[in-house]
């Protein structure tokens, strides 16, 4: 039998409201918050972390991850977030994390799960390819929304370090935006894939998101032409530019101007002519030549009395004479404000050190280092108004004096010569910039003489002859850039230069001709 009193029943609502209170404590205690901030932290130890917290199990193959991430967060934080702020750092580092069972499985993507954007279990299809801010869903019932974004034209640390200078001016505004200060410092730069992975409100990650683009922009991109020539200090002089233009009108005036003397200069002639029944026709009439075919009339070489519309044509001339020397002749296409480096020559062996240990078992350590010597040129172009090109031009040309020898017992030097040139240039879109004065010493040793008589010893000098000649030689540097402004001047440059082999040997014999 069942007695109730008043007694029982107060005894009863106590009971319940502890139970109450109790449940209630656990429920707060489910949902407890974290503050992160982590730095440059392995990417395991964070996986541990989040398991702690999250009483989350994971399966991963320790020697997959090897990278470290960085986490930090403006607010707070539940377990649950913190689990799939996780979840987006090893995606954005090309990992997938699947859930079997009790345990989340953490495995690589396969290249083509990383280009289709695989996704985790039971979640939106994420694609890669159209990252933006936002696309991320964040978790239900909260602010924080985690997004990436895709950079398409520059590294991800040059644009890092603009972003957070940019915060750390923000910061000590009166009025500053604290959020999108907040959101810039939770960037984490993911370099496999060049994106950017950072966290904060929608309306924080969509201004964090414009801010972004207005840096991740395409810069402007250079062609340019180099020649480097060797020639004697005494022909120097035999080099020059020169500019020349003309024209008709209506067939009944003709003009002609340059820069050419009156005699002695065949492409002057041309140019003098030139009349108003007949203008200049005909490829027979403009030297032009194989390779750099990219000149213009109004920038024309002068070598020996001839003209010359092209680097290209210069070379093929200077073969021919064989008076100078071609140290270097590249085509390069580089960006604006990028720095560009050639190299042409050896990379030259040497013992730089000798170790040697003293005792029953006697060794000697040998370190082998080596050097480079040849060519070396170093050019970045800078894009300003009306065309002009700005040239920071570093050149380097060093030569081992002696044969080399690598030695396992003593240390081998190395001597070298080095000569070096460094300038800063304003030059006008395609046109040529011509530098010397980089003077060098050449000493060459011959011998000639009767076979078999001229190679014996004392008796030799009688039937050979021996001949020692210093020389002073003079390098001359020829660069040439042209801006590339669309896609179409890409192709435009593309096509010349594959067309450049097709040019007929007759027109080569036309610039001698000419002459």
């Amino acid at each position: 039998m069942f007695v109730s009193s008043p007694e029982l029943c107060e005894e009863m609502k106590r009971i319940i409201t502890i139970l109450v209170l109790l449940f209630s404590t656990f429920s707060f205690a489910e949902k407890e918050i974290h503050d992160i901030n982590f730095s440059d932290v392995p990417i395991i130890e964070f996986i541990r972390f989040v398991s702690k917290i999250s009483e989350a199990n994971f399966i991963f193959d320790h020697r997959e991850l090897g990278f470290n991430v960085t986490l930090s967060s403006g607010k707070s934080m539940s377990s649950d977030e913190v689990v799939q702020a996780l979840v987006q750092m090893l995606r954005m580092h090309g990992f997938a994390v699947s859930e079997e069972g009790n345990y989340f499985v953490v495995h690589r993507y396969s290249d083509d799960e990383i280009k289709n954007g695989v996704h985790l279990k039971e979640r939106p299809k994420l694609d890669m390819d159209k990252l933006v801010a936002g696309d991320i869903p964040s978790m239900p019932g909260s602010d924080l929304e985690f997004a990436t974004y895709k950079l398409r034209y520059h590294q991800g640390d040059d644009i890092e370090g603009a972003l957070k200078k940019i915060a750390s001016d923000m910061g000590g505004r009166r009025d500053k935006p604290a959020k999108l200060i907040e959101a810039i410092q939770t960037i984490q730069w993911v370099k496999p894939t060049n994106s950017f992975f950072f966290t904060g409100d929608q309306k924080t990650i969509i201004s964090l998101d414009k801010l972004i683009r207005t840096l991740d922009i395409p810069r402007r991109q250079v062609f340019i032409e180099v020649l480097v020539l060797e020639t004697d200090a005494k022909k120097t002089t035999e080099f020059g530019l020169q500019w020349i233009g003309g024209g008709k009108f209506k067939d009944k005036i003709a003009f002609g101007a340059g820069s050419f003397p009156t005699r002695g200069n065949g492409f002057a002639q041309v140019a003098q002519d030139a009349n108003a029944g007949g203008g200049i026709s005909g490829l027979d009439q403009i030297p032009l030549g194989r390779g750099f075919d990219l000149g213009i009339i109004g920038d024309i070489i002068l070598h020996k009395g001839k003209t010359f519309l092209t680097l290209g044509s210069l070379v093929s001339a200077l073969e021919a004479d064989g008076e100078s020397t071609i140290v270097l002749n590249q085509k390069i296409i580089t960006q604006d404000n990028k720095n560009s480096k050639i190299f042409v020559g050896d990379n030259i062996p040497f013992t730089g050190s000798v170790v040697q240990t003293i005792g029953s078992s006697q060794q000697t350590t040998a370190n082998i280092e080596y050097r480079d010597v040849g060519v070396s040129l170093s050019i970045t172009p800078m894009l300003g108004e009306d065309d002009v090109i700005t040239l920071d031009i570093d050149q380097e040309i060093t030569e081992a004096v002696d044969d080399l020898m690598t030695s396992t017992t003593a240390v081998e030097g190395i001597r070298t010569t080095k000569t070096n040139m460094s300038t800063l240039a304003h030059v006008p879109d395609d046109h040529f910039l011509v530098l010397s004065g980089m003077a060098r010493n050449a000493k060459s040793y011959q011998k000639a003489g009767i076979p078999c008589l001229g190679g014996l010893p004392v008796l030799g000098a009688a039937f050979s002859k021996t001949k020692r000649m210093n020389e002073k030689r003079n390098v001359l540097i020829f660069v040439r850039p042209h801006i590339i402004n669309s896609f179409e001047d890409y192709a435009r440059v593309t096509g010349r230069q594959e067309d450049l082999s097709k040019i007929p040997e007759n027109i080569l014999q036309s610039d001698q001709a000419l002459n």
